[in-house]
């Protein structure tokens, strides 16, 4: 994993707090944020509304959310 994006996030209610991001197992700090890797689990925690992220990744040179990536282009 060395070279990871990771991102800072937050968790969006107090019961979210005690979810921890798979596969790595890095949870919540007592605060509720947390670094968590620029992945597709953290993506879809924040679609669904259980995180957000602190951070904006575009400007990282990734996508800014999860589904930004252009359809590939027909070889015909």
């Amino acid at each position: 994993m060395a070279g990871e994006t990771t991102v800072a996030v937050e968790a969006t209610e107090a019961r979210f707090r005690v979810l921890k991001h798979f596969p790595s197992q890095i949870g919540f700090e007592a605060d509720g944020t947390a670094r968590w890797p620029a992945d597709q689990f953290t993506f879809r925690l924040r679609d669904e509304g259980a995180i957000r992220l602190l951070e904006d990744l575009h400007d990282a040179g990734t996508p800014a959310t999860a589904g930004a990536a252009a359809p590939a282009a027909s070889q015909e």
